[in-house]
């Protein structure tokens, strides 16, 4: 066996054991997924998932539940009912956390600001859904399986913290719709593939399309399940962060880049080449997309995590805006203004706005950006001036 082929052999040994890289302070992971069984989506895992969300968005201390509430204009109104309370009693309903940071910090403190969702190796994101496990179930237990995927689904939908994913490998099926189901999905360009296989199966992938169509668009995700396989896709095109390791540099030695130096005998370097995409190709990427999830975790987690939330909140809830009946923020039923549904999509989103700007962070926000501005006004105002005095 000549060198290289020693390398690959000792690098695939060792892919399984390869870390996570530390995150920054105020993100956890949100781990699933078994490497043995190609970290398909089982129904220890998902209830796995669904514990991990639970937990992530409940109150240590009064075990409340913080999830958003549900994406219907009506409950604006409950929003605006609930900043007017605080604002002119000092009293806090059960929507306050959602309207303030400081009530928000209260009810959160000890929990995450963001979430990763992450899996074990290199090659596989998640394999989807475990296919003994479908086969050698009850009529009952496979709808209870599916019942409990949908469920993880909402959960990372509904989720006042951002939850990220980290799909470093092949998703497919299920793994495919989950992936895309994070708030903020960031791929390999060279290491992340979906596909949807289940029509070589017998099992068409209708639920994961369900998914897939919200992120692909509706044409080409029927045009994949159709086909099956591969699904062909330029994901930074339908807003996947994607890496790119010829322009990303690892910032640290961390334990993570350590463990890679390790299959590369010594630093990775750019000039090796080999006759195929070896283990030691996977880890080099693998490093990119990693410093990657850093970065964006960083970027996302100085930002104020109460107003992201209200944010997400409505967007999803303008998104179902299509211009048909239905009960407005004053809890009204009313007509909708017809068309694409953009009339009332943009209504809706100016009132969201008039809610946005009644918030601690946004007149702290505000203010600090006239007073900045102020500033360099004057600054240009005296640099003018002294111009002027020297001619």
């Amino acid at each position: 066996m000549d060198k290289i082929q020693q390398g690959v052999a000792r690098s695939r040994a060792l892919l399984p054991r390869i870390t996570h890289r530390p995150l920054p302070s105020g993100v956890s992971y949100l781990h699933f997924g078994d490497y043995g069984t190609r970290n398909a989506m089982t129904k220890h895992e998902l209830q796995r998932l669904k514990d991990q969300l639970i937990e992530a968005n409940t109150n240590p201390q009064t075990g409340r539940q913080l999830f958003l509430p549900a994406f219907k204009p009506q409950t604006l109104g409950h929003l605006e009912r609930s900043q007017e309370l605080l604002t002119k009693e000092g009293k806090a309903d059960d929507y306050a956390w959602l309207v303030s940071s400081r009530v928000w910090e209260e009810e959160r403190k000890g929990l995450p600001k963001l979430l990763v969702l992450a899996s074990p190796g290199f090659k596989v994101f998640s394999s989807g859904h475990h296919l003994t496990e479908i086969k050698n179930g009850s009529p009952e237990e496979v709808r209870e399986i599916f019942a409990l995927c949908a469920e993880v689904m909402s959960l990372i939908r509904r989720s006042a913290i951002l939850v990220m994913g980290k799909i470093h490998g092949i998703a497919s099926g299920a793994g495919a719709q989950l992936a895309l189901a994070t708030d903020v999905p960031v791929a390999s360009r060279s290491l992340t593939e979906l596909w949807l296989p289940g029509a070589d199966l017998g099992l068409p992938c209708t639920s994961p399309a369900a998914g897939l169509s919200r992120v692909l668009g509706t044409r080409r995700t029927w045009l994949e399940l159709a086909k099956g396989g591969y699904v062909r896709a330029d994901l930074k095109l339908h807003g996947v962060e994607v890496d790119d390791p010829a322009t990303k540099t690892v910032e640290d030695k961390s334990q993570y880049e350590q463990q890679a130096n390790i299959l590369f005998e010594g630093p990775p370097s750019s000039e090796k080449s080999l006759p195929r995409r070896s283990a030691e190709d996977i880890v080099r990427h693998r490093l990119s997309l990693d410093h990657l999830v850093y970065r964006l975790a960083r970027r996302l987690t100085k930002r104020d995590t109460q107003q992201t939330a209200i944010t997400k909140w409505a967007f999803w809830t303008q998104i179902g805006l299509r211009g048909q009946p239905h009960v407005n923020a004053d809890g009204v039923e009313v007509d909708g203004c017809g068309g694409d549904g953009f009339e009332d999509a943009v209504a809706f989103a100016g009132r969201v706005m008039a809610l946005h700007s009644q918030s601690e962070v946004a007149k702290e926000g505000i203010s600090r950006f006239l007073q900045e501005n102020a500033m360099r006004k004057q600054t240009n105002k005296t640099e003018v001036e002294r111009n002027e005095t020297t001619r």
